[in-house]
């Protein structure tokens, strides 16, 4: 679940067994930064089944929260604020007249599975489209530089190393992902960075992209075509071959798609890498 940064957060949950929700007298919640440090905790408030809390705006990154509902059952659930998304609900509704029913297609379909594609256009490309933060470990070896693994990298927010908290003002980033110290950093020392990275915002050509891309996943089942076909005979007459994820170097089967993200891919390092 994602939240845009400056945003009030409200969060929901339904404790359940299987299908059934359980009884449960009272709820606090807990929730934590992605350091494990505590930003929230208090009462949830309760209409029916569904319990809810209502936070402040936080900053960009992940969280973990923790929902003890007294004796009966502690769940657990996870969200992240981000710097914005690729599309908005209303332009997802302009991009295709079907979309427009919201009856059939509600504003928290069109949010989770916005959320499905940003992932799915960073896992395959290794670059995020929104702002984002993550936690990463590195090892200094005894130079002033560490690789994040990360591309795009917009800042470091904070870092902490063998003697604690530094002051990372005199740090210097690039977008390959390097990290410059302005000393060197001992062979084997530990240290646990927050950094900011991603595009300021999608590109046009993403956008239209991830907006082509929700509507095959929104509209799935229209197709008519078995899920494991990769080629059909139209009534019409004719054989056509299907694009195929997974095959021939497609990674959603949607070739406007497909081509899109291939050209968002940073090649050189993938090579330096070994990354296919």
């Amino acid at each position: 679940m994602r939240f845009l940064n400056g945003r009030v957060i409200r969060l929901e949950y339904v404790f359940l067994d299987d299908e059934t929700p359980l009884d449960v007298p009272a709820v606090s919640v807990t929730v934590r930064d992605g350091s494990g440090q505590t930003v929230y905790t208090g009462p949830a408030s309760q209409s029916f089944a569904v319990w809810s809390v209502t936070l402040p705006p936080l900053p960009l990154g992940p969280y973990a929260v923790e929902w003890k509902g007294g004796d009966v059952a502690t769940d657990r659930t996870a969200f992240e604020v981000v710097g914005s998304y690729l599309f908005t609900v209303p332009e997802a509704r302009a991009s295709d007249f079907d979309l427009t029913d919201s009856a059939r297609f509600p504003a928290a379909d069109i949010r989770h599975y916005r959320e499905v594609v940003e992932e799915e256009f960073e896992t395959i490309t290794g670059r995020s489209f929104v702002p984002r933060v993550r936690q990463v470990n590195v090892t200094g070896d005894g130079s002033s530089a560490v690789f994040t693994g990360l591309l795009d990298v917009i800042r470091l927010v904070s870092a902490t190393g063998p003697s604690g908290t530094l002051d990372v003002s005199g740090w210097t980033v690039n977008d390959a992902g390097f990290l410059q110290a302005p000393y060197e950093l001992p062979d084997g020392a530990r240290y646990f960075l927050t950094v900011e990275y991603g595009l300021p915002a999608g590109p046009e050509d993403v956008k239209r992209a991830a907006l082509i891309r929700l509507r095959s996943l929104l509209t799935a089942e229209n197709s008519g075509i078995p899920e494991r076909a990769t080629s059909f005979v139209a009534a019409e007459g004719g054989n056509f071959t299907l694009a195929t994820a997974g095959r021939n170097g497609y990674e959603t089967g949607i070739p406007e798609v497909d081509a899109t993200l291939t050209r968002y891919r940073y090649r050189i390092l993938n090579d330096v890498l070994g990354v296919a």
